[in-house]
């Protein structure tokens, strides 16, 4: 609900705050107090147009703040909350809208400067403003067939038909991409074959690279190795009688002796018994790798131009051999894929015309639940039309059958034929702003339940309503308060004593400059109000009159 409205510098209103209240909030006072100009700026900061005329003269500026208390917010005006990253303490959500003397306006939420035009979403979501203003969500189209969902309890049946239709959107997109894409996708996978071939017309093997360079390196260093193997082995087991293996041969006799006379050195002949067999080893090692190793000028060109070959793979593949290996491989799936396609293409539209025929029938069955609902709809319109004076008056609600979309094949508008004879029109075509109240109090007592809205404002509800139509629209208006909160401006004493809250506007004049002021009545105070409503002035009939009126309120 609307908690506080504070207003400064716009138009006459120098400075007001407006404290609302839960159900019937009712605004009266003398004509041109500017009672139009507050709801003016309770349009203004839910996103409607600025003008630099609504500034105040000799002032930078014009603001208007608007503090909304939303325990739960709706599922749409929650999306438009995260979407800015907002979260409400304590469900408060403030707007504000800055209009600067020269015309340039600012936009914010909760604090966060947001383009007017997000604004106006969240005000949509927040405030019907009924009379010649532009916050009224039932003058579109898609909040009508909306609300016609939630009267005829379809909106589970709704959802399937969205839920349907966006997989068919979605398949129907991936459809229509592949088959866009062939031409591309065909000399893409052309190119994917000529690398496959180059990949696997090299042979690659897992650790082939390290072996190769491994080789390579043993090749350019044969005549070293040669030069270093014979040393080796020359020192270990040619020099007669100065071998390394000689003179270990005399050490493990010594110590053989040895561990004959004293046992503990027989672990010792053991362990040099291994060392000289590994030392016989190394020695039948080397001598055979001497024979082994050798220059060969024609085997290190080939090494090299592997590594080279290896090289050049690397650079169009991947950093090693594992990752070539892998990039043909996913080469390989991808030129598959592409060879399956239209086997998959045709298992795609096959889908696509499942999906197709599950939401045309859903849609189907939702259009008859609809249109059975809205002929339900148009009596009680209509019904309620005449209870608040429009006699000869018609609602209707027009369906045309239009291609499928999310929101199923219907397009519905709800119109009205405000005096016999007429042809119906569109609600935004109806002209009158209390005509058009009048009509939106009608469907929204009729919707009060499914009306997600929390605030409703009503101008101009009482142009052309008297008597017995005036009590009517009050006791209208104070049922639908039971379910939202309401505000309504008005000349009516039938609908001001039927306002749980009443405020008094007014404007005064101070050394030549005229301001509007803002008061709630109360007891005495709004009696006397009532009475000057009733008949221009206050005397002890209309003070009586006015005291039952509001007691048949229980006020």
């Amino acid at each position: 609900m609307l908690e506080t409205l504070h207003i400064q510098n716009f138009a006459i209103i120098d400075e007001i705050e407006i404290d609302f209240r839960p159900g019937l909030n009712v605004l009266t006072g003398e004509t041109g107090a500017g009672k139009s100009i507050i709801l003016g700026a309770l349009d203004l900061v839910l996103g409607g147009r600025a003008s630099a005329d609504i500034v105040r003269d000799n002032v930078d500026r014009a603001k208007v703040d608007a503090v909304f208390r939303i325990p739960r917010p709706s599922r749409h005006l929650k999306a438009l909350l995260d979407s800015l990253e907002i979260e409400l303490t304590d469900g408060e959500l403030v707007l504000t809208r800055i209009i600067a003397a020269d015309g340039r306006s600012r936009a914010n939420v909760c604090g966060n400067i947001v383009p007017v035009s997000m604004l106006a979403q969240i005000g949509d979501e927040l405030v019907d403003l009924h009379g010649q203003h532009d916050h009224q969500s039932l003058l579109k189209t898609d909040r009508q067939l909306e609300l016609l969902d939630n009267f005829a309890n379809t909106e589970v049946d709704a959802a399937v038909v969205a839920e349907l239709v966006g997989k068919l959107r979605d398949i129907e997109k991936q459809i229509a991409e592949m088959e866009t894409d062939d031409r591309e996708r065909a000399r893409r996978v052309e190119f994917l074959r000529f690398e496959v071939t180059e990949i696997n017309g090299a042979d690659l093997k897992p650790s082939e690279e390290d072996e190769v360079k491994s080789r390579r390196n043993i090749i350019t260093n044969a005549e070293k190795i040669y030069e270093l193997t014979c040393g080796a082995y020359a020192h270990l087991y040619e020099r007669d009688g100065d071998a390394a293996i000689d003179s270990m041969d005399h050490a493990l006799r010594a110590l053989e002796e040895l561990a004959r006379i004293d046992t503990r050195f027989q672990s010792f002949v053991s362990g040099l018994g291994e060392v000289r067999a590994s030392l016989a080893d190394l020695c039948s090692e080397l001598r055979g790798y001497t024979g082994q190793v050798e220059y060969d000028p024609q085997e290190l060109e080939s090494l090299n131009q592997r590594i080279s070959q290896i090289g050049d793979l690397k650079r169009k593949f991947g950093d090693s051999i594992e990752a070539i290996l892998a990039y043909r491989d996913n080469a390989v799936e991808e030129i598959e894929r592409f060879e399956q396609r239209d086997k998959h293409l045709a298992e795609m539209q096959s889908q696509r015309d499942e999906y197709l025929r599950e939401a045309t029938n859903a849609a189907g069955a939702l259009s008859e639940k609809r249109r059975s609902a809205a002929a339900r709809l148009d009596k009680k319109v209509t019904a309620a039309l005449q209870e608040l004076g429009m006699k000869g008056g018609k609602f209707e609600t027009h369906f045309e059958t239009i291609d499928l979309n999310s929101k199923g094949i219907d397009r519905a508008d709800f119109m009205l034929a405000a005096n016999p004879g007429e042809r119906p029109k569109l609600l935004k075509q109806v002209a009158s702003g209390g005509e058009i109240s009048r009509v939106m109090l009608a469907i929204k007592t009729v919707f009060a339940s499914a009306d997600r809205i929390p605030t409703l404002v009503f101008d101009e509800i009482d142009a052309g309503v008297g008597g017995a139509v005036a009590n009517k629209v009050a006791q209208r208006l104070r049922e639908l308060a039971e379910s939202h909160q309401t505000i309504c401006i008005t000349h009516l004493p039938q609908i001001a004593a039927a306002g749980h809250t009443h405020y008094y506007v007014s404007k005064t004049t101070v050394k030549g400059r005229t301001t509007t002021t803002v008061s709630p009545v109360e007891n005495n105070a709004r009696i006397e109000e009532l009475a000057r409503l009733l008949d221009g002035s206050i005397s002890d009939v209309s003070l009586k009159h006015a005291s039952a009126m509001l007691e048949s309120h229980g006020a």
